[in-house]
């Protein structure tokens, strides 16, 4: 078959496979305070609304809840990436599986878009269901051809109650060969003073254009392989270098949990443990790998005022050695 024709064959097959519904897929365990307190271990993420039980008695919240951001590793698969009993037997990713099995063995996660109506409480159970919202023709880049695809997940409580949707765009892709060079270039420098003390900002104060303080986060080997752990991902490419290395990369690099999880930490050092993220969502571009930093910067976009409330409007970014790692925004509600 030539390549033309091959190429038109897995195209019809990926279109067959849009919109058809999976799960549902069941968690291990419920939520339970030590998984969040690994989680935000991992993160560094200190904001005392998730296990600090005085800061929690003074604002009447009963027990631990979980950041936004661990959304996904509540129903991630175990070590041997099996799923919970009473999940579906079907396979939760036939996309990956089908060009896995064509000559596309690579995998990364390119961009996330998440969006909470609650938050979770310890004791609650999660499942999910997921479809495939769309998938592109053979694109080229340079980490070699493949495929986009973005899934669609809804996640519910043991009520069925649905309170909170992810959309996340995956590049299924067959690696150049010799892997991605190592061209790192000085890590960057943060500017301006990290504000960590969890007091809520005065939304009166806000202005359209405001910048947030810039944190720098060293990346390693111990943050990229705990932070995979704490979100329950054990794919090879983030703790085992020859796997990463056959995937065109440098080096291990970070899943998009973590990144998903500092951006939350970012977001909400800066707003205050009174803000609520309700809506997250980036891109990754160049990797994170061990020897870096990542200089998390944002801006306030824009606010609006309604009962009570503000509801505000961040871009952010982070960027490494070798440019962008992630580019996105959030909106906050802010009390007051």
């Amino acid at each position: 078959m030539g390549q033309a024709n091959a190429t038109a064959s897995i195209d019809e097959h990926l279109q067959r496979l849009v919109g058809e519904r999976l799960g549902p897929y069941t968690a291990f365990n419920p939520v339970n305070r030590q998984a969040i307190w690994q989680w935000c271990s991992a993160m560094g993420d200190r904001n005392p609304l998730y296990l600090d039980e005085s800061y929690q008695a003074q604002h009447g919240i009963e027990g631990p809840v979980a950041p936004p951001a661990m959304l996904q590793m509540w129903n991630m698969r175990d070590v041997n990436l099996e799923y919970a009993e009473g999940s579906t037997d079907a396979r939760p990713y036939p996309a990956i599986d089908y060009l896995a099995a064509n000559g596309f063995p690579g995998n990364v996660a390119v961009s996330y878009d998440l969006h909470f109506r609650r938050l979770l409480h310890e004791g609650e159970r999660v499942y999910h269901y997921k479809r495939i919202d769309s998938i592109s023709e053979l694109k080229t880049t340079a980490l070699g051809q493949g495929y986009f695809f973005t899934d669609r997940s809804e996640y519910m409580t043991g009520d069925d109650e649905l309170f909170a949707e992810a959309f996340i765009t995956y590049f299924q892709y067959k690696p150049n060969g010799g892997g991605a060079p190592d061209n790192a270039g000085e890590p960057p420098a943060a500017r301006g003073n990290w504000r960590s003390d969890h007091a809520d900002i005065d939304p009166g104060k806000l202005a359209e254009g405001d910048a947030l303080p810039e944190l720098a986060i060293p990346i390693t080997h111990k943050l990229i392989v705990s932070g995979a752990i704490a979100s329950q991902d054990f794919v090879d490419g983030h703790h085992n270098v020859r796997a990463a290395r056959a995937a065109a990369m440098p080096d291990i690099f970070m899943n998009i949990l973590t990144t998903c999880g500092l951006s939350g930490r970012y977001l909400t050092d800066w707003a205050g443990a009174g803000s609520r993220i309700a809506r997250l969502h980036f891109k990754l571009l160049a990797p994170n790998v061990p020897g870096d930093v990542m200089v998390m910067q944002g801006r306030v976009a824009g606010f609006a005022r309604q009962e009570g409330t503000t509801r505000a409007e961040v871009e952010y970014a982070g960027r490494n050695s070798r440019g962008f790692h992630v580019t996105g925004g959030a909106t906050l509600a802010l009390p007051g």
